[in-house]
Parts: C-alpha cells; structure tokens; sequence
C-alpha cells in the first residue's frame, strides 16, 4: 500500500490495520485485564492473522505500551480541551472533575486499564516511564489552571504544584476507593469534596 493510499484511507476515517489492532487490544485489557489477554484473542477480535499482530508486535509487552500511548493521547487531548476552555480557572477546574466523576463508565475503563499499567511497572521500565508520564501530563494541565487562576487574582498565591498534587490526590483517591469500595463514597460525593477544596484553599475572598 502506497503512503498516498494510507494517507486517503485515514482522511475518510478508515482506521490502519495497526489501529484495530491497538483498539482490540485496548478492549479485550478492559475485559480480561493484561495477564488475561493472548496474542490469539486480539488476532481474532481484530480479524486478522496472528502474525500479522506480530509483525506490528513482535512482543506482547510492545502492544501494551501501545495500548498505553493510545490512552495517554486521549487523556492529553482531554486536559488540553479543559485547560482551552474559554472559561475562568475555577469552572475549568469543575469541568475536569465533571470529565472524571460524571462519566462513570469512560472513567471505570480508563481506571481499570492503568491500575493493569501500574502493576507491570515494577518489572517492566518501558511501562514504567509511559505511567510516569501519564503522571506528569494530569499535574501539568492542573497546574497550569491553578497558576492561570492566580494571574486572573482568581485564586489565593499559593504553590501551584502543591495545589496540583492535591487535586490529582484527591480525585484519584476517590476514585480507585468508588472502584475497589462501590458501597462508599459516590462519584457525586467526591466531585462536591474536591470542589469544596478549590473554594475553602484556592479561591479568593469575593472570587467566582
């Protein structure tokens, strides 16, 4: 296949055999978790032949980081969309809440899939430093708002990453409790916490 016929089959929408791949796998992680998951199942799930899966993977693991760079594209094209928002830094803030706490499946599949990441990291570097920057991303945007609220006087001068760490803590602690403990606490709950703290630390007297 010619690079002009790649190139005219993305334009129209028509996913490369590499992406179906990635996609297949991304869905059978989210079913079956990664230990769960063969070379065969995604061969079959994404109807082509198992060497062809290995042709674009030769090892399992190569597929999995390419499963990660697919969510870790998603997740930056998110944060990049809330941090654009023609918005002040307080209801940016709101909406990325409301991108984790009010969207419950997309935030389930993306959770269960990285607490698979989290757990290769250990023994395997390459997804080790993919979920570094996973990290890395969510606190950069975060901060970057918090920072943008002190500048608009929106917001107290307090330590931008330290607010951004806290964020990040307080959501996906949440999270991972509603995920591990569904009895406890309810997303609702936890995006009304997570705001009271950019009112009660962050907020300025008198601001939106």
């Amino acid at each position: 296949m010619s690079e002009q016929t790649v190139q005219t089959s993305r334009s129209i929408g028509h996913p490369t055999k590499r992406e179906v791949i990635v996609d297949s796998a991304l869905r059978l992680i989210l079913k079956n978790g990664y230990d769960g998951t063969t070379v065969d199942d995604v061969a079959s799930m994404s109807g082509v032949s198992k060497g062809l899966v290995s042709y674009h993977f030769p090892k399992k693991d190569a597929l999995f980081r390419a499963v990660l760079e697919k969510i870790l594209h998603r997740l930056e094209d998110d944060l990049r969309a809330v941090h654009e928002a023609d918005l002040p830094a307080r209801e940016r803030l709101t909406l990325y809440y409301r991108n984790l706490f009010e969207h419950e499946e997309r935030t389930r599949h993306y959770y269960i899939v990285l607490v698979d990441f989290l757990a290769q990291a250990p023994r395997e570097a390459s997804v080790r430093n993919y979920t570094q920057v996973i990290y890395q991303t969510i606190l950069k945007y975060v901060e970057m708002t918090v920072a943008d609220g002190i500048v608009a006087r929106e917001f107290r001068n307090v330590d931008t990453r330290i607010a951004a760490a806290t964020i990040v803590a307080l959501t996906e602690g949440f999270i991972f409790q509603w995920l591990y403990n569904p009895q406890g606490i309810t997303p609702a709950q936890a995006q009304q916490v997570a705001e009271a703290y950019v009112v009660e630390h962050l907020l300025l007297p008198g601001g939106r």
